[in-house]
């Protein structure tokens, strides 16, 4: 007997697994998250085997879109979260395969009268049964649940990559925008110095200047605000690229179109339409809830019936060894009623939700379409206006050198042109902004690197 317990407490010890410490520091992290750089060694051989084709000198002069999405995919603390779901999910996979484990029981007893064997020695098992189809419902909710977490890192990536294309967005306009303010600036201090000889000279009356001067000032309280837009753009793109904000001081990045994005081809654009009414990421979720919730439905009903559990077992009974076996059956005297209703009630809520989104998809798709093409229309209003202003500088040069206008018309045709441009490129971040939306209803990108880096890598969207 002893000798038994002994092998069997060995056997049982021999499979476990030592428990190794791993504290985390916040100070080391946060000093760690500092430190973070766009020039890193250790990104740069990530981006190499996310991106083989890449090559050149590091860190690259100019990144572009593709390049930044893929230091995204690498360093987002949020997708490092959804990756680490996943193998918590794969982890759980490997205990809904496993047979339950039994308890043990051991007993003892000593007789005090006088006997030969005054002790008794025992022990016993309470080992559940899992019926195969039981066993193979779990199994089948945990894989469930794992290609669910693999969705849902598909959509997180998604929210990271919309999250960086705005912000970059935001960034590039407000850059462009800085650009024209500063020959507005400039435009406007030319026409301030003419004004104020003007008023010298007797042509004009002092309140003239005022003028002049209050736009000056609103020019520098537009230069102030776009300032503040670029950092705020800068401190988003950090945040989606998981580095320091001042890690991104003095980036240069290329975005040749942006603003003027490609027209999409009406095939390729039904195709994409098609994709995300079928199999969007967040829609993917969705259908994975309502197969766990279907599976969990199958198994509320296997549990109306009857498990059943045997209790094997061995007993050295004062000199004469025994061998009990016990055999006992769950009663669900209910029949599982209340289960089987909350898990149907749940299948159906997984539908109705499904169906929703797939609703709501279809809306977002047509009405991003329609911003799209409105932007566009509105963007080539703004650049036949600017057309327009471009011909009068043109006209007011001439006239100067001709002697039929004065320098105060050729600056004011100048800044009138000038503010063409920035409504221009206000009309253009626009429909930046509605092709933006587009692909993000779509989920999938219309033009630029991002293209290449999704057939090479076959990693965005996924992000593992």
């Amino acid at each position: 007997m002893k000798t038994f317990l002994t092998g069997l407490l060995l056997g049982t010890l021999a499979g476990c697994t030592s428990y190794r410490a791993a504290p985390i520091d916040p100070q080391h992290t946060a000093q760690q998250f500092e430190t973070r750089r766009l020039d890193s060694n250790q990104l740069r051989d990530s981006l190499a085997r996310l991106l083989p084709g890449t090559g050149g000198s590091w860190p690259p002069q100019t990144w572009d879109r593709g390049e930044l999405l893929a230091v995204a995919l690498i360093q987002n603390p949020e997708l490092a979260v959804a990756r680490a779901q996943i193998e918590a999910a794969l982890a759980h996979e490997i205990t809904a395969t496993l047979p339950v484990n039994p308890g043990l029981t051991l007993q003892s007893e000593y007789a005090a009268h006088q006997e030969a064997h005054p002790w008794l020695y025992g022990l016993s098992l309470d080992w559940l049964l899992r019926s195969p189809g039981r066993r193979n419902l779990e199994h089948t909710i945990a894989r469930s649940d794992t290609a669910n977490m693999r969705s849902q890192l598909m959509d997180r990536t998604w929210s990271v990559r919309r999250a960086l294309s705005a912000a970059l967005s935001d960034w590039e306009g407000a850059r462009r925008r800085l650009t024209l303010l500063d020959k507005l600036a400039v435009a406007q201090d030319q026409l301030l110095a003419l004004e104020k000889n003007r008023v010298l000279a007797g042509e004009d009356s002092p309140g003239e200047t005022v003028t002049v001067e209050q736009s000056r000032i609103d020019i520098e309280q537009q230069q102030a605000q776009t300032r503040a837009t670029a950092a705020a753009a800068q401190a988003a793109a950090a945040t989606a690229l998981g580095l320091p904000p001042e890690a991104l001081d003095g980036l240069a990045f290329s975005w040749p179109d942006w603003g003027t994005p490609p027209l999409i081809d009406e095939k390729d654009r039904r195709e994409k339409r098609e994709q995300a009414l079928l199999s969007r990421a967040d829609l993917a979720v969705a259908i994975g809830e309502y197969a766990i919730a279907e599976s969990r439905l199958k198994l509320a009903v296997i549990q109306q019936y009857p498990q059943l559990t045997i209790g094997p077992g061995y007993y050295w009974d004062h000199g004469i060894a025994k061998f009990p076996l016990d055999v006992g059956f769950t009663l669900p005297l209910n029949g599982n009623k209340g289960e089987i209703a909350e898990a149907r009630a749940a299948r159906e809520l997984a539908g109705k939700r499904l169906l929703a989104l797939q609703a709501d998809i279809y809306g977002e798709i047509t009405a991003a379409e329609r911003a799209e093409n409105l932007a566009r229309a509105s963007a080539a209003t703004a650049e036949r206006r600017l057309e327009t202003a471009r011909r009068q500088v043109q006209q007011s040069e001439l006239g100067l050198r001709l002697g039929e206008a004065n320098g105060l018309e050729r600056v004011g045709a100048e800044i009138l042109a000038i503010r063409a441009e920035l409504e221009v490129l206000e009309m253009r971040a626009g429909l930046q902004a509605a092709r933006d939306d587009l692909e993000n209803v779509l989920h999938a990108p219309l033009s630029g690197p991002e293209i290449a880096l999704a057939k090479s890598s076959q990693t965005l969207g996924v992000g593992s």
